[in-house]
């Protein structure tokens, strides 16, 4: 490893209401910084503050979605204040506003943003609508989605995030005041450069995480085919699509364990008692920890999104305890996944492919075992927290 001298650096970030992958990574990346002796600060803000906000105040958000002062004070202040290094950006959305990065720029701070949706080209952030992938706007202005109120099917709020991304296309904001943009994989990075972003600020950094093993020793795969879904319980998701193919299988001793909560939940459980699909057990929302507990017992994760994920963290999780993962053949999931070696990549859209995958899995344990040893490895290569570091610290060196 390299020796880098400790750093000051102030991070910023905007809750959603609802915790998701992005809080994980972040908390997780400062932690690793404090570890290995720099020093972080983290300015953050939470949209929950929304709720309780004056009407005035609400309806100001309008415009200080593009542009507030308030929170670019802060930023200055706390620049100055803590004599940062570099300010790293995680959301600004739509507490902040990229207006601190005019803050940073004027006090000659490098700045580097971490971007881990498509929100500066995609107004929903996720380039999905009515249920399939949509690129109507990458490349071009986003009028579209400010047409088809794609952001909370809300034309208020549509129009206030279309004029946040158009007048900081038109200030070239992304280009002038942002010196380094992270893109968690090389399918999101691409995408990025394609919605407009400058391909020579673009660094690729996955996600990591802890090692769950004691001392590397992969757990052996159940008695029984035992296959795991990990996520949030909504359509992009793909979960009621992977239920249908599950009705497929005609193993009915072998379990389908569904880990996480979401809009289809009751929906979800009417389709398993209707079609007597005893076999799938919902856990529900589990801790960390838990989570990774279940993984170990399973034979492979199934991940059947029908959306760009952007990474992947719960594949990388799975890798971690020496699973493989049977993954939708789109976004970075099929860069994650190596087909045939740490898993297997199907057309999300294919359902039959998908029950005959599931079936030859379970019909194969040493297989399953073989993929997964090497997808432990393929962990302690690419997604270890000591990789992942020395990965930072090489973004970080380009612009302070």
């Amino acid at each position: 490893m390299t020796f880098t001298p400790a750093l000051r650096c102030l991070f910023f970030h905007n809750y959603y209401q609802y915790a998701g992958g992005e809080d994980v990574s972040m908390a997780a990346e400062i932690k690793m910084l404090r570890q290995r002796g720099h020093q972080v600060e983290l300015l953050q803000w939470h949209n929950d503050s929304i709720l309780t906000m004056p009407p005035r105040e609400k309806l100001a958000l309008f415009w200080q979605t593009t542009w507030n002062s308030t929170s670019e004070r802060c930023v200055s202040q706390a620049l100055k204040h803590h004599k940062a290094d570099l300010l790293h950006g995680q959301n600004f959305f739509p507490l902040i506003s990229p207006s601190v990065y005019s803050a940073a720029h004027r006090l000659d701070v490098p700045v580097v943003q971490h971007l881990r949706n498509f929100r500066l080209g995609c107004l929903n952030a996720y380039l999905y609508r009515q249920g399939r992938v949509c690129e109507d706007c990458v490349g071009c202005n986003p009028w579209r989605g400010l047409v088809r109120r794609c952001y909370r099917n809300s034309l208020p709020a549509s129009l206030s995030l279309w004029q946040m991304l158009t007048a900081h296309r038109w200030r070239r904001t992304w280009h002038r005041d942002i010196d380094a943009f992270i893109a968690p994989s090389q399918f999101a990075a691409k995408k990025l450069v394609e919605i407009g972003l400058p391909a020579e600020n673009m660094h690729v950094k996955p996600n990591f995480v802890i090692d769950p093993l004691v001392e590397g020793h992969i757990p052996q795969q159940p008695d029984v085919p035992t296959f795991i879904f990990i996520g949030r319980l909504s359509p992009e998701k793909g979960i009621a699509e992977l239920l249908q193919a599950w009705r497929g299988i005609k193993h009915s001793e072998w379990q389908l364990w569904i880990v996480g909560d979401g809009p289809l939940k009751s929906q979800l459980d009417d389709f398993c008692r209707d079609q007597k699909l005893h076999n799938v057990h919902f856990w529900g929302q589990c801790a960390p920890g838990e989570t990774l507990r279940l993984l170990q017992r399973a034979s492979m994760l199934l991940v059947p999104s029908r959306w760009y994920e952007t990474f992947g963290r719960v594949v990388v999780e799975a890798f971690a305890c020496g699973r493989g993962a049977l993954v939708s053949k789109l976004g970075a999931l099929a860069e994650l996944v190596q087909d045939q070696q740490t898993g297997l990549t199907v057309p999300y859209q294919d359902q039959q492919m998908w029950i005959d995958k599931i079936q030859w899995c379970g019909e194969n344990p040493s297989v399953m075992a073989t993929m997964g040893q090497r997808a432990r490895q393929r962990y302690l290569t690419y997604y270890t927290p000591t990789v992942n570091y020395e990965r930072l610290m090489q973004i970080y060196q380009t612009v302070t």
